[in-house]
Parts: C-alpha cells; sequence; structure tokens
C-alpha cells in the first residue's frame, strides 16, 4: 500500500511539472532572440556560432557552438569562450535548468574551467567579487572531468558547512560543491539543477544536481540570499578556460555544444 501511495504522487509530482521556457531552436541569425539576455556584462560573440549536431549528423536540429582558442582562459583576449545573463522568464524562488552538452573530442580539460548556471541578485556573483547581495551556481569541470557546481553564495552558511562532504571552501572565489559526477568528451550529457532559495533570515535553501538523470548531490540547509529582494532571475551562461592564469589555458582550439536548454518547476 504505501508503495502504491509514492508512485501515486510521484506521478502527480510529474504530472504537475511546468515548462517555463524552452528554448527556440537555435537558427544562424537569431540563435538568441528567446534569451533576454542582458547586455551590460557579456563577452563572446565571436565564439558563438550556429552548428549541425556533432553528435547526430543525420539530424536537421541545428546546435549552439563556443569556440575555445589555444592558448585562451579567462584572461586572455577574443576567442576565449562566451559568458552572458539572461532572463527568459520573471524571478521565482525555485527554479530547474536543464540542458545538454556536449565536449568536442579533442578536449583537454586541463585545470577546469566554467558552464552555464542559474543567477539572481545583482550581476556581481563571479570574478572573485563580494556575494552579499547576489548568488550564482554555475558549473565547473575540473582536471579529468570531474564536475562541480561552483557556488557564489553569502559568507552566512550553517556551521561546519566547510566540513561537509563534498564542499570544497574558497571564501575569495566561489565554492566547489560536488565532485560526484564526471563529464565526458565526445558525447551528449543531459545536466539539470534546481535551486531553492532560502527564507531570508533562514538556513533552508536547496540545491540538487542531476546528471543523466540520475541524482548526483543535494545539499540541503543553504544559504543563497539574505534578503526576499533577491530571486532568481534566470540562466548564467558563462563557458570558459580558468582561473585567471595561463596554466588553465586550453592547449588546443576546442569546443563545446549545447542544445534544449529549458526553465521549469521541477522539482520545486
Amino acid at each position: 500500500m504505501w508503495y502504491a501511495w509514492a508512485l501515486l504522487l510521484s506521478c502527480l509530482s510529474q504530472v504537475t511539472s511546468i515548462t517555463l521556457w524552452k528554448q527556440n531552436s537555435f537558427t544562424e541569425s537569431r540563435f538568441l532572440d528567446d534569451w533576454n539576455v542582458d547586455s551590460s556584462r557579456d563577452f563572446g560573440d565571436e565564439s558563438m556560432s550556429v552548428v549541425d549536431d556533432p553528435g547526430n549528423t543525420s539530424s536537421r536540429k541545428k546546435v549552439l557552438r563556443i569556440f575555445y582558442k589555444e592558448g585562451s582562459y579567462s584572461g586572455s583576449g577574443d576567442y576565449r569562450g562566451a559568458q552572458f545573463y539572461s532572463r527568459p522568464i520573471s524571478p521565482r524562488s525555485c527554479l530547474t535548468l536543464d540542458y545538454k552538452i556536449y565536449f568536442a573530442n579533442n578536449f583537454d580539460f586541463v585545470k577546469g574551467g566554467k558552464l552555464p548556471g542559474l543567477w539572481g541578485g545583482n550581476l556581481d556573483c563571479s570574478g572573485g567579487r563580494n556575494a552579499d547581495n547576489c548568488f550564482s551556481t554555475r558549473y565547473m569541470w575540473r582536471s579529468g572531468g570531474d564536475g562541480v557546481v561552483y557556488a557564489y553564495i553569502p559568507d552566512s552558511q550553517k556551521t561546519g558547512f566547510c566540513d561537509r562532504n563534498h564542499v570544497h571552501c574558497n571564501y575569495d572565489y566561489g565554492h566547489d560543491l560536488g565532485r560526484t559526477w564526471a563529464f565526458k568528451t565526445g558525447e551528449w550529457q543531459k545536466i539539470r539543477q534546481t535551486v531553492k532559495l532560502n527564507s531570508p533570515g533562514q538556513q533552508d535553501g536547496v540545491l540538487t544536481v542531476k546528471f543523466n538523470r540520475k541524482k548526483v548531490l543535494q545539499m540541503k540547509e543553504l544559504v543563497f540570499r539574505e534578503s526576499d529582494n533577491i530571486e532568481i532571475e534566470g540562466i548564467f551562461f558563462s563557458t570558459f578556460f580558468g582561473g585567471g592564469s595561463p596554466s588553465w589555458a586550453t592547449p588546443v582550439d576546442t569546443y563545446t555544444y549545447y542544445k534544449d536548454f529549458k526553465l521549469s518547476d521541477r522539482g520545486c
């Protein structure tokens, strides 16, 4: 009887999940028209293009490709990746981001690099800036392809935060949450994050990650915000090698590819 009720509740939860925004098909002339991009802090137009699906050459569906020039990293010049803030929907206190990513066959993970995630508050939660009035939950690939959520969140976390499993603290830059999955080259991989903001003054925020449909990370009792003025604004599309020194740079010209971006209330 208990199993039957659990199955019913699970089915009802799936039925009531609402897709709030889904990326239109990428086209060469209008590939970001539906993203509502904030252009006040962005780079990388020259690195973005729309191409055939590298994992399915017979598909007519186009995908977004990001180019990283040999020797590029976050502190280098053009063709180092791309970054922009996007607000496709109105702000919310809980949101799920899905997308699929493909690393080129020659992709060398080196020491690490950034990947898109969610954000809220002002546009300052990156590059070592203070996280008092914002948060961001971009991913990073680390050496060997290890995956983490690279979190800019307030310092007012629960006592013992840095001693928790799968937490690698860095109060000058972002905290690594995870290393519980690994990205691969030459194949499409599905990644999902759900952020449920804490109630202001409480340590009750939740972060969940699924990789290829398997739950690989869930962290509770988090603080994402100090004020209810901060909500989840949208997608922080951010990808480059680094780190801010040449030791992070890609040794070859290489690419990542993206498709099927979606925002929903699944898991909220």
